[in-house]
């Protein structure tokens, strides 16, 4: 997992969107990417996330840290029944 590799004091704010997924404008989504990035963009039911980005990381995709932590919370709440 990665979360800015080469800085060690950094901040971040997380938001919550929702996205109708039924919007045209919505079905394929492409990042804006700046040189030197690769981003691939999917869609992934939030029930199914923790195992999705198992899935990925067990395939050898990178993941970003933060995305990773809302998927062990959303794995610890269900182990715990909250």
């Amino acid at each position: 997992m990665f979360n800015d590799p080469g800085f060690c004091n950094t901040n971040m704010k997380m938001v919550q969107v929702s996205v109708d997924l039924n919007d045209p404008r919505n079905k394929n989504p492409k990042p804006q990417l700046e040189d030197g990035e690769f981003i691939e963009t999917f869609t992934v039911p939030l029930a199914e996330l923790p195992e999705q980005l198992e899935n990925l990381s067990k395939q050898g995709y990178i993941l970003d840290a933060r995305i990773q932590n809302v998927a062990d919370g959303i794995a610890l709440a269900r182990e715990h029944l909250l």
